[in-house]
């Protein structure tokens, strides 16, 4: 199924950092003891200091396992920070732990994961040295199916809250006092029968930071009939980096998606959307099925290269690129939309896309043509010899047309690469061929006196792009796939 190649994540804390408790020792429903492993022991004698590098006193330090849930397990160990903030735990076995700590004050805490190594018989010792950071909050939106009593857990943590009446109200429920540290699973337990289930995430807590999360879920299918269109794309059935569209009705804010491996995808929200809950995404190395993701908040992800700009519906006269560099963005550029239009029938109407400015050296419109139903794409040399570019003067180097204003719904796509262009119409390649000169910028995309729908203005990597033996027929399927999942 899917095979990620990223995380669209920034940030992301080291596994030295250290973490805090949120639940007392009294929360804790039973206590797990340890689990021999051979005759390796280790021990721990590590010190605790705070952001200016002084020595924590009284800090709490418990020993847990990987997979922690602190609503049902005690810590395995604890100790607490002597004057010079050092402690110690020994006759520890091997296995993958991790050291949970907070100050008195419960304002700032630490999270450090330990693997004993289970090939030793000797006694071995740990000296790790913590600093201890501002806490970081959790804000859970609770949908309907949660009641009094259930509990929130972060595995591998000290860290529940039990959600109450007040939280079912307000449909959120807080969890405060969370150590920076990147979380990788969710653990929920119901009141009605006590059973765990868990959730693979990827969540980054930051110091100070609020991190929104939501149980709400949403589904992408990837049709049979977009994997048939992409058959030739690198030679195997598989879709590169694909654009797709994604429905969410969420209040979750700067919301981003999380798979079941807990890996991220950066949503981009469409501009004038009526209903303001459609978003884009790019999904790498995507096969036929369906995909269920968590929705998510976070303010550190990385914005999208791929997509530059995304209209539900155009406004006229509105210009959706400016200043945008050509190289930033990989010397290509494509552009689609939908159309539900007849032939024009007055002057106004004859100008859809245009970016014969005073800023470009070559150019293209894309406007009805002189015979009824055309829609044409011009392509343009700047010809004015003022240097200023105050004057812009434009020949036409070449012309594409086809009868599409029929007054049906139809999906238009053009995608420039340097001089090379291609045109496809409803999943069906129409055009594709070199132009007399080659783009070298991107120039400003201006709207004409209509309304079109979905535009998506957006880049590709090289993987789908470079030429192969079969000239361009792995971008020609991406283009294709491309329309059959914008449908």
């Amino acid at each position: 199924m899917m095979k990620f190649k990223f995380l669209s994540t920034a940030g992301l804390f080291a596994l030295t950092t250290t973490f805090f408790a949120a639940c007392s020792d009294d929360n804790y429903a039973g206590v797990l003891t340890e689990t021999e492993s051979g005759t390796t022991l280790a021990s721990i004698e590590g010190i605790v200091k705070n952001e200016k590098g002084k020595p924590v006193a009284s800090a709490k330090v418990s020993l847990i396992t990987a997979d922690h849930i602190a609503a049902r397990m005690a810590p395995l160990k604890t100790a607490t920070t002597d004057k010079s903030g050092k402690y110690s735990i020994d006759s520890i076995s091997a296995g993958d732990y991790a050291l949970q700590i907070n100050n008195t004050e419960h304002t700032q805490s630490a999270y450090r994961t330990l693997t004993i190594e289970d090939d030793k018989t000797d006694t071995q010792t740990l000296k790790p040295e913590t600093m201890l950071e501002k806490n970081a909050s959790l804000k859970f939106k609770l949908d309907s199916s949660f009641v009094k009593g259930d509990t929130l857990c972060i595995t591998g943590t000290l860290n529940c809250i039990a959600v109450s009446e007040k939280d079912i109200k307000a449909g959120s429920v807080t969890m405060d006092e969370i150590p920076p540290m990147e979380a990788t699973k969710i653990a929920f337990i119901r009141k009605a029968d006590r059973k765990i289930s868990t959730q693979s995430v990827n969540w980054d807590f930051t110091p100070g930071e609020t991190l929104e999360a939501s149980s709400a879920q949403v589904s992408i299918f990837v049709s049979s009939e977009a994997m048939e269109a992409a058959k030739t794309l690198n030679g195997k059935k598989k879709l590169d980096s694909m654009i797709i569209p994604v429905t969410i009705n969420t209040s979750v804010k700067n919301p981003v998606l999380l798979n079941d491996e807990g890996d991220t995808l950066i949503l981009y929200k469409f501009e004038n959307d009526k209903n303001a809950n459609r978003y884009l995404t790019v999904i790498p190395n995507i096969d036929e099925g369906t995909y269920n993701f968590t929705i998510s908040s976070s303010n550190s992800v990385r914005e999208s290269k791929q997509i530059l700009k995304a209209y539900g519906e155009t406004e006229p006269g509105i210009t959706i690129t400016q200043d945008v560099n050509w190289k930033a963005f990989g010397d290509n550029l494509g552009i689609s939309f939908w159309i539900t239009k007849g032939n024009p029938s007055t002057p106004d109407d004859t100008i859809f896309i245009d970016t014969r400015g005073k800023e470009a050296d070559v150019a293209f419109s894309i406007k009805p043509g002189q015979q009824p139903d055309n829609l044409c794409t011009e392509f343009y040399k700047r010809d004015s010899l003022s240097q200023n570019y105050e004057i812009p003067y434009f020949s036409m180097m070449d012309t594409s047309c086809h009868k599409i204003l029929d007054g049906e719904r139809h999906h238009y796509s053009l995608f420039i690469k340097k001089n090379h262009i291609i045109i496809v119409i409803d999943g069906k390649v129409a055009d594709t061929k070199d132009v007399q000169h080659p783009f070298q910028s991107v120039p400003p995309i201006s709207i004409g006196n209509n309304k079109l729908e979905d535009v998506i203005v957006y880049t590709l990597n090289d993987s789908i792009i470079q030429k192969s033996n079969n000239g361009w027929e792995r971008l020609h399927a991406w283009l294709r796939a491309f329309y059959t999942l914008q449908k």
